[in-house]
């Protein structure tokens, strides 16, 4: 793992919390990885998850100053979108997946037509966050910014065109199955997380 740009107090507060993980992981994405970010391990600890949501919040007040949501995907982001949204004073919202189909959780109001910045924990293929796009512009809600706490691609992966806004941009190898060198070792392999995204 090399370190390419970002926060060494993120860094630090994931290693305090226990939450910066190595062994042999399987993401989200479905690709392999020595490295994992387990931020439940940050949500169990609101003191550390605060200082970082202080951070990013500072981030998306100086770069959006116009928009009225904080929109982030279940179940892992809602914690750190919901505080987001506090500090910053905006509504919160969150997407969920239905069938395999990202969308808004329902009875959530006044979305249609408004601006939103997407705040998510951790960037790695950035696949969720295009679902989570595609259900807001459903809505007909524009996308004023996204906002990660790591970006595990060392910012190499744009969203609609623009680069996603992050506290830690670390350029994090991962592997696709019928090439991860951990598999050819038979080392086990964990799938940590829950995002009902069928892999």
């Amino acid at each position: 793992m090399t370190k390419q740009s970002g926060d060494q107090l993120v860094l630090k507060l994931f290693k305090d919390s226990n939450a910066l993980l190595r062994g042999h992981f399987k993401l989200t994405s479905g690709k392999h990885s020595e490295w994992y970010f387990e931020k439940i391990r940050l949500i169990e600890n609101p003191a550390a998850l605060e200082k970082l949501v202080d951070l990013l919040a500072d981030k998306i007040r100086r770069e959006v100053p116009d928009f009225d949501y904080v929109v982030s995907p279940a179940y892992g982001a809602i914690a750190i979108g919901f505080l987001a949204a506090l500090k910053l004073g905006k509504k919160f919202a969150f997407s969920q997946r239905a069938e395999e189909k990202m969308t808004i959780r329902s009875g959530f109001s006044g979305l249609e037509g408004s601006r939103a910045v997407i705040v998510e924990d951790i960037l790695t293929t950035g696949g969720s966050i295009q679902e989570v796009v595609a259900c807001l512009k459903e809505r007909q809600v524009a996308v004023a910014g996204i906002y990660v706490l790591v970006d595990r691609s060392g910012g190499a992966v744009p969203i609609e065109g623009k680069p996603v806004g992050s506290l830690l941009a670390l350029k994090v190898e991962a592997f696709e199955p019928d090439a991860c060198p951990f598999c050819d070792q038979e080392l086990p392999i964990t799938k940590p997380g829950a995002s009902d995204k069928k892999t």
